[in-house]
């Protein structure tokens, strides 16, 4: 397999017209449908075929929505993170970098718990091929630059890029592994209650 590329395109602003609402049905319905076969007959056992035949389309349609299989299985991450962004963006003030990076993973906590099922089958494929492990692992790291570039827009008064930078890599390797301990677990019990106790040490281990 191909190493794969991975972008996060940030598109807040006005609502969806009719047509891209259409679109993004189309495209939420090819990922529920190869989420679905994944599980059913296996990642490597579903061809992109088999995902195009189930819902009808040719499989150069589903190549407009998605460039491989690969990229299936970690839409929905990427849509979190971009969650994770558009809400950073729309906070009304940012005082405190900390404060905000914590308001902005307890949000994305809240996503993730919503649709625990999916990302616990997404993580379950990828932990059973290395590729996948990285392509998975690699598709929680884009968030970064894009935060770094909002909080330093908005806060530019109170830190340098490199001190932002820094508090970003780290709030988002314990989210990281926050997100892997509850995985592991099955998704069982709250996300939002875990990150708030791994914070908490790490403010702990920080004095």
């Amino acid at each position: 397999m191909d190493e794969q590329k991975i972008t996060l395109s940030i598109t807040p602003g006005p609502p969806l017209s009719l047509r891209e609402r259409k679109k993004r049905l189309t495209q939420k319905t090819i990922e529920a449908t190869a989420l679905r076969l994944f599980k059913e007959r296996g990642y490597e056992q579903t061809s992109i075929q088999d995902i195009a035949d189930q819902i009808m389309i040719s499989s150069r349609t589903f190549f407009r929505y998605f460039s491989s299989k690969e990229e299936v299985l970690v839409a929905p991450t990427l849509e979190v993170m971009q969650e994770g962004v558009r809400y950073l963006g729309e906070l009304d003030e940012i005082d405190s970098p900390f404060l905000a990076l914590q308001a902005v993973l307890m949000h994305m906590a809240g996503q993730y718990e919503e649709q625990w099922e999916i990302f616990l089958l997404c993580f379950q494929l990828a932990m059973k091929t290395p590729q996948l492990s990285y392509l998975f692992a690699t598709s929680q790291f884009i968030t970064e630059p894009p935060l770094c570039d909002i909080l330093f827009e908005r806060s530019a008064g109170e830190s340098n890029r490199r001190e932002v930078r820094l508090l970003v890599s780290i709030m988002m390797a314990l989210f990281r592994e926050t997100l892997v301990q509850w995985l592991e677990g099955d998704a069982r019990g709250g996300l939002k209650v875990l990150l708030r106790e791994n914070l908490d040490s790490l403010d702990y281990l920080l004095k």
